[in-house]
């Protein structure tokens, strides 16, 4: 990916790759590892309700509506594809360089 490692841009929507750690103590954004920006949800990944809490986590973090936030690929696995609103890019460019 070419903008920061864990999300990318095409001019119209942003593409962002999250690693889900479902069953957390608490709902937050962890920081970028091994290229995917890493998002602990307090819900468990059954029917659909870890990737409800990430899109909701998302969505705050990003400051974006939900309708907004996307899943793409990965419904059942940890590793996600979203994508979200080009206004979201300001605040993933500023978690991408907390992790420098």
């Amino acid at each position: 990916m070419s903008e920061g490692e864990f999300f990318t841009s095409n001019g119209k929507i942003v593409s962002l790759k999250v690693r889900a750690r479902p069953g957390a103590r608490q709902d937050a954004v962890m920081g970028v590892r091994a290229g995917e920006l890493v998002v602990a949800v307090r819900s468990v990944a059954e029917k659909g309700k870890a990737n409800e809490g990430i899109i909701r986590i998302l969505a705050r973090v990003l400051g974006v509506p939900r309708a907004g936030v996307m899943l793409r690929m990965g419904a059942v696995s940890p590793h996600k594809v979203f994508h979200v609103p080009l206004e979201a890019l300001a605040e993933l460019r500023k978690i991408a360089q907390e992790k420098d």
